[in-house]
């Protein structure tokens, strides 16, 4: 007959819960959901494996140059819904695009398979 220890469970229970708070949650591995502003009608957006470093695009109606820089090691795409932009950049590498944009708010994701619900994946809002 195997004796049990009912006080394991709990020592264990804390360090279990640190582990689980330090993976992080549905925001990407740790990723800043930050606000920019693009600038001059051109904004640079840096993907990590897996995240964006932003969450937020604002933006005024017109033409909207893109940059995807891809700072991580595998592949990343930038697509806002509703428009024609989709941006790929292999690891290492950059893409640029230009879009117009009408006032509104839009979705944008990373469209490799997982990569969204892992968080790659924020707005733009165009005054």
């Amino acid at each position: 007959m195997a004796r049990r220890l009912p006080g394991i469970r709990w020592a264990i229970l804390p360090a279990l819960v640190a582990v689980l708070a330090a993976c992080g949650g549905s925001s990407g591995g740790g990723a800043s959901k930050a606000t920019k502003t693009a600038t001059n009608g051109a904004i640079t957006i840096d993907a990590f494996d897996v995240h964006y470093d932003i969450g937020t695009i604002k933006t005024a109606a017109g033409p909207l140059t893109v940059t995807l820089d891809n700072k991580g090691a595998i592949d990343h795409t930038f697509k806002i819904e509703g428009t024609p932009l989709t941006l790929k950049a292999g690891g290492g590498k950059s893409a640029s695009g230009t879009v117009t944009l009408k006032p509104g708010t839009y979705s944008f994701e990373c469209t490799i398979p997982g990569h969204a619900a892992m968080g790659m994946k924020g707005t733009v809002i165009v005054s």
